[in-house]
């Protein structure tokens, strides 16, 4: 909640950033389909997806707050990826920007395996250590958004992560410098 109450708005990069992602996820992802995000912020880019039934799951009342008054027909909930309390299947499940925020991602991979079809599309987006540095200095200097403090995995890291939670990686791309 402190990071939600502290942030401002987002800079043009981070818009383009943001833009970037709904349109490779919109590639991923049909209209129509059942999709969970974990990790939803204000729900922009599950509203982007238009799905059938969007479900969006944040730990922060604070933000989970303002993505329902953005998106009324999202269903946002307050909840913590870590403990799951949910029911159903999706047809694509996106943590987006979430896996250096969690402290189990292990935990997180393995209850989302619960709400899976042989179909589901897990789509994960996350950054590089590399990135530490620069970001840091642009939080700093008030250009980026606050951060809770992150894990740095490899994407080897997270590949052999999700292969210990019982999923195959089929497809890993850099998209994004």
């Amino acid at each position: 909640d402190a990071v939600a109450k502290e942030s401002s708005p987002r800079s043009p990069f981070a818009r383009a950033y943001h833009r970037r992602l709904e349109d490779l996820y919109g590639q991923l992802i049909q209209p129509g389909w059942r999709v969970l995000e974990l990790g939803c912020g204000t729900g922009d880019l599950l509203a982007a997806l238009k799905p059938k039934q969007g479900i969006g799951i944040d730990f922060s009342p604070e933000t989970v707050a303002v993505a329902r008054q953005r998106h009324p027909s999202l269903d946002i909930r307050v909840q913590d990826a870590h403990k799951l309390d949910l029911e159903g299947e999706f047809d694509a499940i996106i943590l987006s920007d979430l896996i250096n925020d969690l402290w189990d991602v292990q935990t997180v991979l393995k209850g989302i395996h619960a709400h899976c079809t042989p179909r589901t599309r897990i789509i994960i987006n996350m950054y590089s250590r590399m990135w530490e540095l620069p970001l840091s200095g642009a939080r700093r200097a008030g250009l980026a958004r606050p951060e809770l403090q992150q894990n740095w995995l490899s994407p080897k890291d997270l590949e052999n992560l999700l292969y210990l939670a019982g999923f195959n990686l089929i497809r890993h791309t850099q998209e994004i410098l």
